[in-house]
């Protein structure tokens, strides 16, 4: 029987991939540097030569709490055939070098102001790439966010995804593996906009045009962490997340569909994603052990999300007592405050009013992730 395949979808920033190297050419600079994530390429059925980024995270994180499930030294990518959507290719191509930055913006003028957005706007960019440091990467997640939805690069990534997605339930058809979707900050909204365009009634899976026919095809689970599809709605518009297809029961393009996000992450708090889901569930996590708690190995160490992958993905059996150890170990690991402490110390960055405007929502979910990543980081010192 063939191993579920997990196709894993990147959030924001920089995730390495060579499109254009020979095989000989990665293997020589894996030997030389050790840092084989650096050089991977990826086929069009999200096969990578090496584990990359998003497909470690996943696993340390799993690996870690899994040991207090009883499970040592587990690895999930043994289990299930892990697969890749990368788009950050695209993005970095795109994407100037640090002392570019105010020229992009103003390279770019022209387009934004299309867009509805002026000087005043630009101006207001270059103060904030003026006040970000390397350590919090604003300027690479930024940049992602508006490449991805104000401008034509987002249409060329959703293309690029409705192939793989495509190519995935053909070789379903054939294979009979299931097929698992985890997507991640960013990608929430990649994968969530492709979705929504993809799906058609009576569509040709044959067709040169990907398309799919919400009737004959489901993946057997979708998993938004730090769902942010609604905040990108803002600025393409495409599909509203909360009455899309995107989702389980008849009318979804999912068998089940999970939803989790910390609270404390910035990213969600505004445009928060939360409806019902006919199959699956929802989850919310309130430890704090890393000031970026927009992390994809933090959420992947979370006891509950741990729990669902191993056993709905990977199809493990959990023991009940187990699962309890690890919500103890997890949390014993995890910023020493009282819950309503914390929320009382978060309550005034989570409170400010939410933008219904698109560029004041990005920059303000910008402040409020420096702003909480301070926050954070000053408590865990403290701890």
């Amino acid at each position: 029987m063939a191993k579920p395949i997990v196709l894993v979808i990147h959030g924001m920033g920089t995730h390495h991939i060579n499109p254009n190297l020979s095989s000989e050419d990665i293997a020589k600079n894996i030997q030389e540097d050790k840092q084989e994530e650096n050089y991977v390429v990826i086929d069009l059925n999200g096969r990578s030569n090496v584990k990359t980024k998003t497909q470690k995270e996943i696993i340390n994180g799993i690996k870690e709490t899994a040991k207090h499930f009883k499970f040592d030294d587990y690895q999930f990518d043994q289990k299930v055939d892990l697969r890749e959507f990368n788009y950050s290719k695209d993005l970095d191509d795109i994407r100037l070098n640090d002392a570019e930055k105010a020229q992009a913006l103003i390279d770019h003028l022209p387009v934004l102001k299309g867009l509805g957005l002026g000087p005043e706007i630009v101006a207001k960019m270059l103060e904030k790439l003026a006040d970000s440091d390397q350590d919090k990467m604003f300027f690479t997640h930024w940049m992602d966010v508006v490449y991805y939805g104000l401008m034509y690069w987002g249409e060329k990534i959703r293309v690029d995804l409705a192939v793989m997605l495509n190519n995935l339930l053909i070789e379903q058809r054939d294979t009979g593996a299931d097929i698992h979707i985890i997507a991640h900050s960013l990608g929430t909204a990649v994968l969530h906009d492709t979705l929504a365009k993809l799906y058609r009634k009576d569509a040709d899976i044959m067709s040169h045009v990907p398309q799919l026919d919400l009737d004959g095809f489901k993946f057997d689970s979708i998993t938004m962490v730090a769902n942010v599809s609604r905040l990108l709605n803002l600025l393409n518009g495409i599909a509203d997340p909360h009455h899309s297809v995107v989702n389980s029961g008849p009318n979804g393009c999912a068998l089940r569909f999970y939803n989790f996000y910390n609270e404390f992450d910035p990213f969600t708090w505004f445009k928060h994603w939360d409806t019902t889901i006919p199959t699956g569930n929802k989850h919310r996590e309130t430890t704090i052990r890393n000031p970026n708690t927009h992390d994809l190995t933090e959420y992947s160490a979370a006891p509950y999300i741990t729990y669902c992958w191993m056993a709905n993905i990977a199809n493990e059996t959990i023991n009940g007592d187990d699962y309890k150890t690890a919500i103890v170990k997890h949390k014993e690991t995890s910023l020493d405050k009282p819950y309503d402490d914390i929320k009382e110390a978060y309550q005034i960055l989570m409170n400010k009013p939410e933008p219904v405007d698109a560029f004041k929502a990005i920059i303000a979910i910008f402040e409020a992730s420096n702003d909480a990543y301070d926050l954070a980081k000053s408590m865990l010192e403290d701890f």
